[in-house]
């Protein structure tokens, strides 16, 4: 009998083995497989890391249990490292330098969530301490070139207005906007890139229209360094919108009424709408970008992880920063709504990237609970 129960759990280990080494591997093709076409590697993306895990955990069990099928996971293992080695940065490097190296231009990125706090309950329209806060941040790191998404232009508050502030308290002389008013309230929201070099041209690109439309418009400025001209995208691609009803399905995955299993099916719905979206605004960017007629830094919110698509095409063959000095799993975004999200330490969903011709001199990132999102910042030069 007991031999009997043995081989009955062995076969259970293997099949259960058998669907994650499938679903591994189907993930690490989702970054050459459009979520126009298979929808659901989007949502694969996300997991990943834990099966990355878990096959590991599948190699060390059948190496104690049955030695000589422990082979199979590892080798699985090996053909999905393609994709692994974008979710992780196993360097080891020293703590940032406020004092930049010479000869590069320091860059910081941050989605700055319309300056609303991190935890909502404090939040006060008219609360200048939490803008104050991030400003500082600015000004500790004294980037020569900042990418803000989710800014908010206030003049109303006329010298408190961050962007003046920006502009005459903390140097950042140049800058290019593409604020929209936000319900007739004369503030304005948008991406918005600020430079302490000068910005010799600039715009911005639309994306195609969504019936869920959320993405920000695509800023550019041309900034002259030194004998270079380099151009500079800062871009924030379609969010998922979840709200309270959504987040509460996310936690509470035990739920099993029937206004949960609703809730569920809209959830996976607007996810699978997102995805698609994500395909079709990556491929319109990179079709611009490749176009510029000058080095291009891209930098941003993608709104994806590391093993999606969206990553892949914007990244091409530029160099990820964090993965050049970064550290670990860089997660940038915690989601203040859901306890489940916020024990994720795999979303890093914001990115640094530069062309092969420069290097990452150095990374870091922080700002945690500011935003929803951190910052990023990263020294970098001409090779």
């Amino acid at each position: 009998m007991g031999r009997f129960l043995t081989s009955i759990s062995v076969a259970t280990m293997m099949l259960l083995n058998i669907i994650v080494a499938a679903l591994y591997l189907v993930c690490s093709l989702a970054p050459f497989m459009h979520p126009k076409d298979w929808w659901f590697t989007g949502f694969l993306g996300l997991f990943f890391p834990y099966l990355f895990a878990l096959l590991l955990l599948f190699f060390l069990f059948w190496l104690f249990v049955r030695p000589r099928w422990s082979p199979v996971p590892l080798l699985v293992l090996l053909a999905g490292f393609y994709t692994v080695k974008y979710h992780v940065s196993f360097k080891t490097t020293p703590s940032f330098s406020l004092e930049k190296p010479s000869g590069s231009i320091r860059f910081m990125s941050w989605n700055l969530r319309h300056f609303v706090p991190f935890d909502e309950s404090k939040f006060r329209p008219n609360e200048e301490r939490h803008i104050n806060q991030i400003l500082e941040q600015v000004k500790k790191y004294q980037p020569d070139l900042v990418c803000f998404q989710e800014f908010l232009a206030m003049p109303g508050k006329g010298k408190k207005d961050p962007m003046r502030y920006l502009k005459e308290a903390l140097g950042y002389k140049y800058h290019q906007f593409s604020g929209e008013d936000i319900f007739d309230t004369h503030q304005y929201s948008g991406i918005a890139i600020f430079s302490k070099i000068p910005i010799v041209d600039g715009g911005m690109i639309s994306f195609p229209s969504s019936p869920d439309a959320n993405a920000e418009n695509t800023t550019y400025a041309d900034v002259v360094a030194g004998s270079d001209t380099v151009r500079i995208y800062s871009l924030h691609l379609q969010s998922f919108g979840f709200g309270a009803k959504e987040y509460r399905v996310i936690d509470d995955v035990k739920a099993e009424n029937d206004s949960s299993v609703i809730l569920s099916k809209q959830l996976i719905k607007k996810m699978r709408n997102t995805f698609y979206w994500h395909g079709v605004q990556s491929d319109y960017l990179v079709d611009k970008i490749d176009a510029s007629p000058y080095p291009a830094v891209v930098m941003g919110d993608l709104n994806d992880v590391p093993g999606s698509y969206t990553y892949s095409v914007i990244k091409g063959a530029r160099k990820d920063a964090f993965l050049e000095k970064g550290a670990g799993l860089g997660a940038t975004f915690t989601s203040s709504s859901s306890l489940m999200l916020q024990m994720l330490p795999t979303l890093r969903i914001d990115y640094i990237f530069h062309p092969e011709a420069f290097e990452t001199v150095q990374f870091t990132q922080g700002g945690k609970k500011l935003s929803d999102h951190s910052f990023l910042v990263s020294d970098i030069r001409k090779k």
